[in-house]
């Protein structure tokens, strides 16, 4: 039988740690806008999947989160086994697995392989696209949240595939929509400084849907997005993150949320599939795998950074979690 929720006196104020701006962190997101599209009615395009597009496109990663900015007209886009959805002007998606999906006009026509009207490289910093025939015209900005391969997937495997936001439509939403105009706008602009602009505004767009999918979520939704929003949980969260280096057990992080050690052990199954010191083990390997890419601290200092007495240790831990070696990481690390 599941123990109810028990609130333990005295419990200290909860750590003033940001989870989220810390999982973001470890992602090193770096925002690119590459295409700006005139698709005219009849049209239809296939994207192909983010680990093609990323050995087609120059990116650092494979791990590619695409998105698409409707400027002007509208469209319609498919995933495989999902619904059409339709696209205004005003509307992001973005597809955080990267997903193979269809984007085409109100009339019919065959869809062409999006790789198919890419001129030989090398491109200007934006490319213009033209396609289709010569109705009613769609305007679509293209670009791309890239994200370190080995940092991305574990935390966010239960975000949806789809993510389809209308800031100018939603209440409360004025700063996402202005965000959104001012990608357009720079996308479209030539003005000095775009360069440095526009990567930053993919940027800040991608944080605020990721905010808005948050604060959005139900009660009964798991994962880390909905863990951060539980009480029990989101406060553990917020302990571990503030200082991921203290001698932390169950039972002192149980205390410090104020509830009993069973709570807290099932809350963290409930949402993250896994117990309070598995994330914690987790988180610390997270935090390694950034100062292997960010510094050349000696294996044997990440190591006890990490909590670990010995290199050998750490490096057997690491490969458990992530499939190589820390030695391995650093050197794709190095020659990306």
């Amino acid at each position: 039988m599941t123990e109810t929720q028990r609130v333990l006196p005295e419990t200290p104020s909860p750590a003033p740690a940001d989870p989220l701006s810390d999982l973001l962190g470890s992602m090193h997101l770096s925002g690119v806008v590459l295409f700006r599209t005139e698709l005219r009615e009849p049209w239809g395009l296939v994207s192909p999947a983010a680990c093609e597009l990323s050995r087609m496109l120059p990116f650092r990663t494979e791990h590619i989160i695409p998105f698409h900015i409707i400027a002007d007209g509208g469209c319609w886009l498919e995933l495989r086994a999902e619904a059409p959805v339709r696209l205004e002007a005003g509307d992001v998606v973005l597809l955080p697995y990267g997903d193979l999906h269809v984007l085409h006009g109100n009339d019919a026509a065959a869809n062409v392989p999006a790789e198919q009207l890419l001129p030989p490289p090398p491109w200007p910093d934006i490319l213009q696209v033209e396609h289709g025939g010569t109705g009613g015209s769609t305007h679509i900005i293209c670009g791309f949240v890239q994200c370190d391969e080995l940092l991305f997937h574990p935390l966010l495997r239960h975000l949806p595939a789809l993510m389809h936001i209308s800031p100018h439509r939603a209440p409360g939403d004025e700063w996402l929509a202005s965000t959104v105009r001012h990608t357009v706008q720079e996308a479209t602009r030539a003005e000095p400084g775009g360069r440095s602009m526009l990567p930053r505004l993919t940027e800040l767009m991608f944080v605020e849907i990721l905010r808005k999918h948050m604060q959005g979520l139900s009660a009964d939704e798991v994962g880390w997005f909905a863990a951060v929003n539980d009480a029990v949980v989101g406060a553990a969260l917020r302990w571990l993150h503030s200082a991921p280096l203290d001698d932390w057990s169950v039972d002192r992080l149980a205390r410090r949320v104020g509830v009993s050690r069973t709570v807290l052990t099932d809350r963290f199954r409930h949402f993250l599939d896994m117990p309070p010191m598995h994330y914690l083990t987790y988180w610390r390997l997270q935090s390694a795998a950034q100062q292997l890419k960010a510094t050349s601290t000696p294996m044997k200092g990440i190591a006890e950074q990490a909590g670990y007495e010995s290199e050998a240790a750490f490096s057997r831990a690491f490969k458990r979690h992530f499939g190589f070696p820390p030695a391995d990481w650093r050197r794709r690390q190095a020659l990306g």
